[in-house]
């Protein structure tokens, strides 16, 4: 993956592509470029979400982990990883080990939280954006579940 600068990283980011430049910078106070190799463990179910991940290549497989069975992948995530703690502070509900080599842009949550608290037109149009990801990732769920 070549050298690219946080700002490049949000700014090539399908999710991010056509943000002002100001925000994008903005974005990057609380970011940095990150590279994981396949099986890393980023976080157990039960821990603080002290950071996410806006995926720019690989995927993140989620875990729960099954008594008699070990760590069951219940999920993958392609986009962002870690959504829900822009809300507000919590834990992860899953495990999430890493699918395919990870390079990520990793943002302290906590960090941009209080930046999205401090800019109500960029928290609405991330928060939107996040919804559209949370959404495709319910129907791409739902697809796998075996329904009558």
């Amino acid at each position: 993956m070549p050298d690219l600068t946080t700002f490049d990283m949000l700014a090539l980011h399908p999710l991010l592509a056509d943000l002002p430049t100001a925000w994008l910078r903005r974005l990057t106070a609380h970011a940095r470029p990150v590279d994981h190799g396949r099986g890393q463990r980023l976080f157990r179910a039960g821990a603080p979400i002290e950071l996410v991940w806006l995926v720019y290549s690989g995927h993140v497989l989620l875990d729960l982990a099954v008594p008699g069975r070990g760590d069951v992948v219940v999920d993958r995530c392609e986009e962002f990883v870690g959504w829900a703690a822009l809300v507000r502070a919590r834990r992860w509900d899953f495990g999430g080990v890493v699918g395919d080599d990870l390079y990520a842009v990793e943002f302290h949550a906590a960090g941009l939280r209080d930046q999205l608290a401090d800019d109500p037109d960029l928290r609405c149009e991330l928060y939107a954006r996040l919804l559209t990801v949370a959404d495709g990732g319910l129907l791409a769920t739902r697809r796998r579940l075996p329904l009558p």
